[in-house]
């Protein structure tokens, strides 16, 4: 601990440490090596290490330094901190040079530059908490001009599956993308904007702003559509951001799932054909007003009766219009439900029907490219029918306050990964 608390202080000595002309004209060529990096000066940075190369550039171009022979890879960095770096980032771009003259607290002269040159709005933050990856990308993006930060790769907004463009900081973040600054942290690019960033991460982020032939060029993997493989069970937090649009099956879920944080929009005799149905609030509509990071998706069961294709298609339809309004939103189609064996044998209403359209459905998931939800794995017994004790008012395919429990383990534990 006193390692990393002496690490907070070497970086706000930083400025006076590494000092840097004063005057030139604007542009990267400002950021120069002005050391050279003594290979081994860190205990922790190991020449096979990925953020080697990155941990000396920051170190020679004078953004980053250590403290009694450690740099911390692991070690966070405060949103103080973060501030900082992009003050100077911006001071040395536009003058060649980074002269503060600290006060108390030790980071207001950098605050004040970095809202004086729209680094910062006038938000209140808690400077000496660990700086989220969010808050690193949004800050520093800003700290260089957009022509600085010319995209080298192709990515849409939605590449990157946890930032939506509608998130705080998607612009910034996928700049930072596009121009190769940012890589991700897996195949798929998942950034994880909410965690706190280590300080690897922020010299492989500065040290590419500040040189471009450190920038990385992408080819995220894409995801293995439509089928879902069980994975850690999360709790409802992991629900706050998404919706279930659908029809009476969708009400059940609502009032029996138990899962709180998610937002529902459904009404009785709901199809494809008309998601609004007879609801007077039109629940169909006001998903479409909102923003959602994850969008499940349930009909089938008014539609059983009718042409398969013609079902098809309108879901196909209907999937397109709501990415139309949540560019990069996951859709998650969720099966028709299973029926006993008692309905199943009564005719109309049967596995063999349900099956088909099922297997519709996962067919148009891996064309459209959502995830299918196979509720028939989860609430089917061994004979591949539905549990009477399952079974809701009408025998199913409406279910009992248990089934829809079951039901819920599914969404919590099948999940994009």
């Amino acid at each position: 601990m006193k390692k990393i608390a002496a690490l907070v202080l070497a970086a706000a000595m930083a400025v006076s440490i590494f000092p840097l002309p004063s005057c030139a004209d604007e542009g990267t060529e400002n950021f120069k090596r002005e050391q050279e990096y003594p290979e081994g000066i860190f205990e922790d940075v190991r020449a096979g290490d990925w953020y080697h190369d990155n941990v000396a550039a920051a170190y020679e171009l004078g953004l980053m330094r250590g403290y009694e022979g450690y740099f911390a890879p692991e070690g966070s960095v405060t949103v103080a901190e973060t501030v900082t770096m992009a003050a100077r980032l911006h001071s040395i771009y536009h003058t060649g040079g980074a002269s503060f003259e600290q006060g108390s607290p030790w980071y207001q002269v950098y605050v004040d530059y970095a809202r004086a040159n729209g680094i910062l709005g006038d938000e209140v933050l808690s400077w000496n908490s660990p700086a989220t990856r969010r808050q690193v990308a949004m800050f520093l993006a800003r700290a260089l001009p957009e022509s600085e930060l010319t995209p080298i790769n192709t990515l849409a907004d939605g590449d990157v599956p946890d930032v939506k463009s509608w998130h705080e900081g998607a612009a910034e973040i996928y700049r930072l993308y596009r121009a190769g600054v940012l890589t991700g942290s897996d195949a798929f690019g998942h950034f994880q904007p909410d965690q706190n960033i280590w300080r690897s991460a922020v010299a492989a982020i500065v040290s590419r702003m500040a040189d471009g032939s450190l920038r990385q060029t992408l080819s995220l993997r894409k995801p293995d559509y439509p089928r879902l493989y069980e994975q850690p069970r999360v709790e409802d937090g992991f629900f706050a951001a998404s919706a279930m649009l659908g029809n009476s099956l969708a009400q059940g879920m609502r009032a029996f799932s138990g899962v709180k944080e998610l937002s529902f929009f459904d009404y009785q005799s709901t199809t494809v054909f008309n998601p609004n149905g007879a609801d007077p609030d039109r629940c169909y509509d006001r998903l479409l007003e909102g923003k959602y990071d994850r969008v499940y998706m349930e009909y089938g069961i008014n539609e059983i009766y009718g042409d398969t294709a013609n079902f098809i298609s309108a879901y196909g339809a209907l999937i397109d219009d709501i990415r139309a309004h949540m560019p990069g939103t996951e859709i998650y189609v969720m099966s028709v439900t299973p029926v006993t064996k008692k309905v199943s044998d009564r005719g109309g209403f049967t596995m063999a029907r349900i099956r088909e359209i099922n297997a519709a459905l996962q067919t148009m998931c891996a064309e459209k490219g959502c995830w299918y939800l196979d509720c028939c794995e989860a609430l089917c017994d061994e004979t591949g029918f539905l549990p009477e004790s399952l079974a809701g008012w009408d025998g199913s395919p409406h279910l009992a306050a248990e089934g829809y429990r079951q039901w819920a383990e599914l969404l919590r534990t099948h999940y994009a990964p």
